[in-house]
Order: C-alpha cells, then structure tokens, then sequence
C-alpha cells in the first residue's frame, strides 16, 4: 500500500511488451513513493526500464500490471499534471519563437490564454533565465537554453510532477553543472515534486532527497537510499554515499544489513 501522504505511488508495477514473438518484460514489481514537494532520482544501468518507467508515469506507457497512482487516483492518460522533459533538444516547436513555444503549452492546457499566457510565459522563461532569447527560434540556440526553454514551458502550466528524463545528458560538463544548480534553485523557488531519471550518481545525489536504484533489465528497485541531509558535494558524506551507490550499480548482490534492501537506507548510517 501507498503511504498515505504520497503524491505519486507506484505498487508492484510491471511494464511488459509483445517483441516479435515473445513477451520481453521491461520493469518487473516496482514499488515506491514520492511525497509532495519531494525530489526523487532514479539511477540504473542502460536499458534497465527507467525511461519506460518514467513515461508510465507521464501516462504514455501502460502498466501491465500492479498500480501507479497519483494522489490516490490511477494514472492511465497522458495528463498537464504530469510534464515531462526529454534528454532530445529537438522537443521545442521549431516554427514558434521561445516565448511563442510557452504560451502553446499554457493555451492548450487550458491554463491560461492572451495577455495572461504571455505573461505568464514570460515569468517562467525570466525564472529560468531565457528572457532575453523570447523571440529567438530554437535553431538559434544552444542545447543548455532548449532546455531552459523546456523546463519553463513544462513549469509554466504549474504540474503537480516534473517528471526529468536525463535532461542534461547531452550538454557539455560546464552546462550540465549550471543547470543542475539551476534547477535546485528554481525547485525552491516552486516546490514542483521532481522525478528525474539519470545516469549521473552525483547528479542523482546532488538533485535528489532519495535515490532510486535499478537492477538490469528487468529492472526492479534494488534499494532507494535516503540523500536528503547532504548538502555539501564536498564532504566526506557525498563521496561515501556516492562509492555505496556505485557499489549497488556494479554488483548483482550485496549485503543484507540492517535498513538496507528494498527499504530506504538512510544516510546517517554512514
């Protein structure tokens, strides 16, 4: 069962596809929850069934069975509660302008229209730090501001869940640095409940008050590890849970000890 005061649930979830002409099963009996407000990664070797995961989520993906659920309700349609934002920096509308591309999103979730649409566009690519690039084309940008316009248009119809796949894989290290920062900053300034999907086990520990981690294909949840008191990238506690989390990656078994398995560990035990 969910807790009681989670946001998005999922229950013994398994996702399955007809391939060809066997069934190939992608995520096999996940369970987890996220509370409002909260920050939840999730980390596993390629293929493992993260995106599908998070697209299930997003109501793109069916389950084949078990529950996700959002504030107790069942997901089964895409939703402007849920956005999601892609790795791709080709998922803005290359005929709009920056602001052009905000406002579409805001008009045809029924959010906002005319003068308050573009006002509102325009609070959100201030927020993300684009202003200044509203009537630019996506053509005309770098990858980091495609995705500072698509994290605005995302915010900008005011979701419930961010939902984050690998956004910042594809960016130079200088880039995906500042706009991990970044993101931090506009979380505090929203309080959005972010599910963000990576490969990056300092990204994962950085943006993340818990960390999910992923067997191989199919991918279930090995363990999700507490990182909501680390603070400092710095310290000796960050680099000790960021070796623990490595350790989880690169083994197929591991200890049983106490708080860990498919439980929350939490990082005080350290």
């Amino acid at each position: 069962m969910a807790n009681l005061d989670s946001l998005i649930a999922a229950e013994n979830v398994h996702i399955s596809y007809n391939d060809s002409k066997q069934k190939f099963t992608a995520v096999q009996d996940v369970s987890f929850s996220v509370k409002s407000g909260e920050k939840f990664a999730i980390i596993g070797p390629s293929g493992c069934g993260k995106s599908t995961l998070l697209k299930a989520i997003a109501g793109f993906v069916p389950v084949t069975s078990g529950e996700l659920l959002i504030a107790g309700k069942r997901i089964t349609t895409p939703s402007p509660e849920r956005m999601i934002v892609f790795q791709d920096f080709e998922q803005l509308l290359p005929w709009q302008t920056v602001l052009q591309n905000v406002v579409y999103a805001l008009e045809t979730t029924n959010k906002a229209r005319g003068k308050t649409a573009i006002a509102e566009a325009c609070r959100y690519l201030e927020l993300v730090g684009v202003s200044a690039a509203r009537d630019k084309y996506p053509h005309q940008l770098s990858g980091g501001m495609k995705q500072r316009v698509a994290i605005a248009r995302a915010l900008a119809v005011k979701p419930q869940v961010l939902l984050m796949d690998e956004p910042f894989a594809a960016l130079d290290a200088l880039t995906r640095t500042q706009l991990q920062y970044e993101l931090n900053n506009i979380w505090h300034s929203t309080g959005v409940t972010l599910i963000l999907i990576t490969h990056s086990i300092e990204e994962a520990i950085f943006l993340g008050h818990q960390v999910a981690v992923m067997t191989p294909v199919p991918g279930t949840v090995k363990e999700i590890v507490d990182t909501s008191q680390i603070e400092d990238i710095n310290s000796n506690q960050f680099t000790e849970i960021a070796t623990y989390l490595r350790s989880l990656l690169t083994t197929d078994s591991y200890s049983p000890q106490e708080g860990m398995g498919k439980g929350t560990r939490r990082i005080n035990n350290f």
